[in-house]
């Protein structure tokens, strides 16, 4: 059987700029120089080791709630509540959460993203 390693999250969007912004204000990213590839903006950006890549290809939109596939992606974070209060700060909505999960150790709440990307960010107790 092969080995797999994680390599990226893609994100598509109408608007790179303030995508790419989000990630940089709110979750202390890092980001490429933009590049056109396909009549396309594309950005890698770096969140610790996590890359997501943001692009503005063409799509079909795409209603928001509970649905079978990717729903979320996590990111741990070694302070919670410096993390809360960076949220508080920037006015980023916190849609789940905080809460301790019983039997798990963990923290975690649920943030709003650009294009309804759902975040969770988690602390390990």
């Amino acid at each position: 059987m092969p080995n797999y390693t994680f390599d990226h999250i893609h994100h598509e969007t109408t608007d790179v700029t303030t995508a790419v912004d989000f990630y940089k204000r709110v979750l202390g990213a890092t980001a490429g120089e933009p590049f056109e590839r396909g009549g396309a903006t594309w950005v890698e950006v770096h969140i610790g080791a996590v890359q997501v890549t943001v692009t503005d290809r063409e799509f079909t939109p795409m209603e928001l709630g509970r649905y079978q596939g990717l729903d979320h992606f996590a990111l741990n974070t070694d302070d919670f509540d410096a993390t809360m209060a960076h949220l508080e700060k920037e006015d980023v909505h916190i849609w789940f959460g905080p809460v301790q999960v019983p039997d798990t150790g963990r923290r975690i709440l649920f943030i709003d993203g650009p294009d309804s990307v759902k975040i969770e960010l988690m602390e390990k107790v």
